[in-house]
């Protein structure tokens, strides 16, 4: 089983609505899927309420329970449990950032959003963990090119020290669109920007928690082992 924490220490930044979007991707993917909701607004058991279709699964849960909860859903097979954190909670985010084999911390190209996820990027470096940044809810190119505000939230991103996510996430009225039917914007629209934006994230993220096998170079051993089949 493999555990993806969402953080955002700030409300608004769309931390719900991405969680739930990957979480959708890995269900369609074939994964069963596990939303624990840690959020006291329940945003995530509310979208549940509203879908009328299969998967993925959301519960309540709170971050002193994680570990239980991790044990109960492997054992109830479950291939991907994704935790909706609260913001602005250390000891929350903490526990979520202990059980995570991958760490999604969501940012929006502002100021404040930059400054409050310092501490979020203290916390899942102190503790060995594995990072990304997303970019969210990010402008229009403008004659084709990034807006200052972009290119100056990449480059601050960039000196925190983990990676930035290959595809960052426009504002797109889409996704909010999608979620008020208990939708992904992939199931609503699937031709859309904002399900190829989705799906193309949704790969990279599948890619860090499922690291494909790498094929090592022969050692001398086997190499020999193999010269002295083939003499015989």
């Amino acid at each position: 089983m493999r555990t993806l924490a969402v953080l955002s220490r700030k409300g608004g930044t769309g931390k719900t609505t991405i969680g739930l979007h990957l979480a959708v991707s890995a269900f369609h993917a074939g994964h069963r899927t596990l939303v624990c909701d840690l959020d006291p607004q329940r945003s995530a058991l509310d979208w549940r309420r509203e879908r009328q279709i299969a998967g993925p699964d959301v519960i309540e849960a709170k971050g002193g329970a994680l570990f239980p909860l991790r044990q109960n859903a492997e054992r109830s097979s479950v291939d991907l449990m994704v935790l909706d954190t609260r913001p602005a909670s250390d000891a929350d985010t903490s526990e979520a950032v202990r059980w995570a084999d991958l760490c999604l911390i969501v940012v929006r190209p502002c100021f404040f959003d930059l400054k409050a996820i310092v501490r979020t990027v203290e916390q899942v470096t102190n503790m060995n963990q594995r990072g990304l940044f997303v970019l969210n809810q990010a402008p229009a190119r403008r004659n084709g090119e990034e807006p200052r505000q972009i290119r100056d939230t990449v480059m601050a991103l960039e000196e925190l020290g983990l990676p930035i996510a290959s595809t960052g996430l426009r504002y797109r009225a889409a996704y909010q669109t999608a979620v008020r039917q208990g939708l992904a914007a992939q199931e609503a629209d699937p031709d859309s920007l904002a399900a190829f934006e989705m799906n193309t994230l949704w790969r990279q993220v599948s890619r860090e928690l499922w690291p494909p096998v790498q094929k090592g170079r022969p050692t001398e051993a086997a190499k020999a082992a193999v010269r002295e089949l083939t003499a015989a």
